[in-house]
């Protein structure tokens, strides 16, 4: 019991992390709905090229908020897929702040992300050059959402936070249940033992989403369990908990396993390069 309930407490640390980006993420989303109509989608439809640059700065800031915020914004068309996996990339999560809290140093911070941004924002410009970038469309997301938009852009706002905050804490709690039963110490000597499965290992257990994938990750690397290029490509695949949100609001489940699969194929091919080195 005593062991559920410091589970429980993580989920809901983590997921109310989340709260804020995802409010103002739909409070933006309703905005342009009511307040600007077709004038900023037009603006953003203009200036879509940027988006893989946008996304592959703003996904390094900590914690998984704006993969969280991306995914809905895809759902809607605001933003292209490129700009999507751009911002997937380069979601640090956990990582900096665990580095930082472990005093790891400079050093050891940027070729991190550097090498995050510089995949992210390679990745997403070249996907968005061969995919082309569907129609924008935040009115039919609003209605498939039922967000009760007569009563204000605020109420509206918070709807969609707490339908996707209740998803966010169920599949998280989940998956940190997952987690605390395999075991970090399991994870650690199996990683130790197979070294040449390190790159595998380590971009399967990014794509776990969740939190503590990009902690493990992180301290197996600090721990020097696994190197750098399998560190680096496993904190590439991690979004957090930004592909369980895609899946709530993305009805396109072939889409949305196309887009996991970009991202984990760029995560390991990047991985092997940077072996090389």
């Amino acid at each position: 019991m005593n062991t559920f309930l410091l589970i429980l407490s993580d989920t809901v640390i983590d997921t109310l992390k989340i709260i804020p980006f995802l409010f103002l993420t739909y409070l933006f989303l309703e905005w342009m709905e009511h307040e600007t109509g077709n004038k900023m989608e037009r603006f953003l439809e203009r200036h879509q090229k940027l988006g893989p640059v946008a996304g592959a700065i703003f996904g390094l800031v900590p914690e998984c908020g704006f993969s969280s915020a991306a995914s809905s914004l895809y759902a809607t068309g605001i933003i292209s897929v490129g700009t999507l996996i751009a911002v997937y990339l380069s979601t640090s999560d956990e990582m900096l702040p665990i580095m930082i809290s472990q005093q790891a140093g400079w050093n050891r911070i940027w070729p991190f992300l550097l090498v995050k941004v510089t995949v992210a924002l390679i990745a997403g410009t070249l996907i968005d050059l061969w995919h082309p970038k569907k129609k924008s469309d935040i009115e039919s997301f609003c209605q498939r959402e039922n967000c009760d938009c007569e009563h204000g852009i605020l109420h509206s706002a918070l709807i969609h936070t707490l339908k996707i905050t209740f998803w966010l804490l169920l599949f998280t709690l989940l998956m940190n249940s997952f987690v605390d039963l395999l075991g970090m110490d399991t994870i650690k000597a199996f990683v130790s033992a197979h070294p040449a499965y390190a790159l595998l290992t380590s971009t399967l257990t990014g794509m776990i989403p969740s939190c503590a994938s990009s902690i493990i990750l992180t301290q197996l690397y600090l721990d020097a369990i696994i190197p750098f290029h399998a560190a680096a490509a496993g904190l590439l695949a991690n979004a957090g908990v930004g592909m369980m949100v895609l899946f709530r609001v993305n009805r396109n489940l072939r889409n949305n396993l196309k887009i996991i699969g970009t991202v984990w194929v760029i995560s390991f091919a990047a991985g092997l390069v940077l072996s090389l080195f």
